[in-house]
């Protein structure tokens, strides 16, 4: 059924049983329009009502104030004129309501989700809705502080509470919410629901135009929990006891690859039937050959021989696989994926994959990806760092920027195309991994939605959730409301992570670096006792820069202690010249403020005791320093003083060397052998982050590694 605009004496009824209320009376003749106007009480608003017919304003379909019948008689005309002038072809009629007093014109709309279900959006209204965009998104059944969360992501939340004026009956836009996301959970077969404007005051509301397109009833997942099959299967996969590799070969092939990156674990059984031993290890014909039946079946052979064995790998006990070979869904054979998720469901055993790069677990020694460890970064040391990606590229890349930034990694999955178990389910695993501390996500698609929110605001209450998300881009091509044009899926996914409580990283580039340094502050650095931050900078364009954006990302500038001033002061009296003492003093009130330049004449000693001085300002929470190695008297030494002065350091020491030349690099490599990392741009916005996670926390995620110097 194509979706259609429903009437709207129909759609006052729907509305009205939630507590949802329209005024106005529809009428098809001049008279009716009077006497409509005479029942309701002048002044009146007379609108033209059709599904044609979006911006109606703009086509000269809404008269206001008309005072007397006359008028009205004469509006009526002149909307018909306006409608046979713009090419519309059918109008349900004129709808005739009382004029209401000005207020500030808010936007209550709804749309239904293929993914999450019912979504409602709350913010700016009026004429220009689309151009503000004013709007938070909220999924499912909202209760009062979800919506007054939404709002408070809104500008029109601001007014609201009083911008420049009284406070407004925020609390009745909070319930009219409520009332819409409840109306549309049990209604699916209402697509969008479009209340704009919204007019609030002081004291209620009155909603003057409402719009309802209605179709098809909507059906999307809805199940939201996670056997203790699948959970107790993915255990398995993981840490498994025992494993069986089908398509194990020689060196220099994908199955010789997983073979070589398995030999970390205890049981490892090749199976190839052309020969009897493959890298110094027995290899056995098939899965009845085998002396036990191993607890988990990887599988790198072709998409038929798959299905087949996986079967035979289920009747035999399995509990649990990795299918790294493509073939299936991806490619066309739907059949044969659908296959393999019916076998899953039958007998319990959950996969990984199909189509992946693998798995690993650092704890248990598993690793069963398919790329040669001298062509990428494969992180063998564990840290308190799950990574979760549905692109095997994306997250190799997360993976080698990691290894390059010496951050350990406990847990990473390459999910593949997902038909078993996918992203909820393996958030749900790291969740109950008391050993991961922060769980990284890459999404592209989402067929689950509600399962990721649920899962995820269970997850993010104990652990932090960062996520980044590609397919953002594009939009509807054609959208019957003002509600539709702003609720695309990607609204939909901003409001899950909102709701779920996980960290979305929308400022995307062309590499996930973002993501990375997010991770590695958290996990390498000290838990701050603030957000107060000092930037020192051998240098002075790197600090003016640093302090520009921990500005714009609405972070703290440290204002340095008079006492820490004054010492700064002294420390940089000597660098200064004046003709006369009394002109250095007033050159001197501009020196020592934050950020703090250090000038390019810049020694050892002046940066190490500008950092002891700052260190002990007791109002800076983290320091961060860019340095211009480059600049003649900062001697070989200075990463040794480095290190020894982060030693006793209690706070976040964000050190970021300018350059790329070979003596920086090795300036790098000397502080990475110390465990002491440093960081390349972008820094602010995942500082940002990881302060705003520290805050939420309240704990520190550093690793014990971190605390030994290798």
């Amino acid at each position: 059924m194509e979706p259609s605009q429903l009437g709207f004496e129909q759609s006052r009824i729907l509305l009205d049983a939630y507590g949802i209320p329209v005024v106005g009376r529809m009428v098809r003749s001049r008279d009716q329009a009077v006497q409509a106007a005479r029942e309701l009480g002048f002044p009146v608003v007379m609108k033209t009502v059709s599904s044609e017919i979006i911006h109606k304003s703009d086509m000269g379909c809404v008269l206001l104030d008309l005072q007397d019948p006359k008028e009205v008689e004469a509006g009526y005309d002149r909307l018909m004129d306006n409608v046979r002038a713009a090419g519309v072809k059918e109008i349900d009629g004129i709808l005739v309501q009382p004029m209401v007093k000005p207020g500030l014109e808010v936007l209550i709309g709804a749309t239904q989700d293929p993914g999450f279900g019912p979504m409602t959006m709350v913010g700016s209204g009026g004429r220009f809705v689309e151009l503000m965009a004013d709007v938070a998104p909220g999924i499912g059944i909202l209760n009062e502080s979800e919506v007054l969360a939404m709002l408070g992501r809104t500008q029109a939340g601001r007014i609201l509470d009083g911008f420049r004026g009284p406070a407004l009956d925020k609390q009745a836009v909070v319930r009219l919410a409520a009332n819409v996301s409840r109306f549309m959970a049990e209604h699916p077969e209402i697509h969008e629901l479009d209340l704009n404007p919204v007019i609030v005051y002081e004291k209620g509301f009155a909603i003057v135009d409402a719009r309802l397109i209605a179709g098809d009833p909507v059906h999307y997942p809805r199940r939201t929990d996670i056997s203790p099959g699948t959970m107790s299967s993915l255990q398995t996969i993981f840490d498994p006891a025992s494993i069986v590799l089908y398509g194990a070969s020689n060196t220099g092939t994908v199955g010789g690859i997983v073979l070589k990156n398995l030999r970390r674990l205890g049981k490892v059984y090749p199976i190839n039937p052309r020969t009897d031993v493959l890298q110094g290890m027995r290899c056995y014909p098939d899965l009845e050959s085998l002396p036990e039946v191993p607890e988990v079946a990887v599988f790198v052979v072709n998409s038929e021989t798959v299905v087949r064995e996986f079967e035979k790998f289920c009747q035999a006990g399995g509990k649990g696989a990795i299918i790294i070979s493509d073939g299936f869904a991806e490619s066309g054979r739907r059949e044969l994926e659908n296959r393999l998720r019916d076998l899953s469901q039958q007998y319990g055993v959950s996969y990984i994959g199909p189509n992946c790069l693998g798995v690993i677990d650092n704890f248990s020694g598993l690793n069963t990806m398919f790329i040669p460890p001298h062509r990428t970064g494969i992180i063998r040391e564990p840290g308190g760092i799950g990574i979760i990606s549905q692109s095997g590229g994306i997250g190799m890349e997360l993976m080698e920027m990691l290894d390059a930034d010496r951050v350990g990694v406990g847990k990473w999955v390459s999910c593949g195309n997902s038909s078993s178990v996918g992203v909820p389910e393996i958030l749900a695993h790291m969740g109950q991994d008391p050993r991961i501390d922060v769980i990284a996500i890459y999404l592209e698609g989402l067929s689950e939605g509600l399962k990721l929110m649920e899962i995820g605001r269970q997850v993010a209450a104990e652990k932090p959730v960062v996520i980044i998300k590609g397919g953002s881009g594009g939009g509807k091509e054609a959208t019957m409301s003002h509600t539709a044009s702003l609720a695309g899926s990607h609204e939909a996914f901003r409001a899950c992570c909102s709701q779920a409580g996980f960290y979305l990283i929308e400022e995307l580039t062309e590499d996930p670096k973002i993501m990375v340094n997010v991770l590695s502050i958290l996990t390498t650095q000290p838990r701050p006792k603030g957000k107060r931050t000092a930037v020192v900078s051998v240098g002075g364009g790197a600090a003016v820069l640093l302090a520009d954006q921990i500005t714009a990302e609405g972070m703290e500038l440290a204002q340095f202690a008079p006492e820490t001033r004054r010492r700064l002061q002294d420390l940089l009296r000597e660098n200064i010249k004046a003709a006369n003492p009394d002109d250095l003093e007033q050159m001197l009130v501009n020196v020592g403020n934050n950020p703090l330049d250090l000038f390019g004449n810049c020694d050892d000693r002046r940066l190490m005791r500008a950092l002891e001085i700052i260190a002990e300002d007791p109002n800076t929470d983290v320091i961060m320093a860019a340095i211009y190695l480059q600049v003649p008297y900062l001697s070989e030494y200075l990463p040794e003083r480095l290190v020894e002065f982060r030693r006793n350091l209690g706070k976040p020491f964000i050190v970021s060397p300018r350059g790329l030349s070979t003596h920086v690099s090795r300036f790098r490599e000397y502080l990475y052998a110390k465990r002491f990392h440093t960081y390349t741009v972008p820094m602010i916005k995942p500082l940002s982050i990881a302060l705003d996670i520290w805050e939420r926390y309240g704990r520190s995620f550093m690793g014990e590694a971190e605390l030994r110097e290798e």
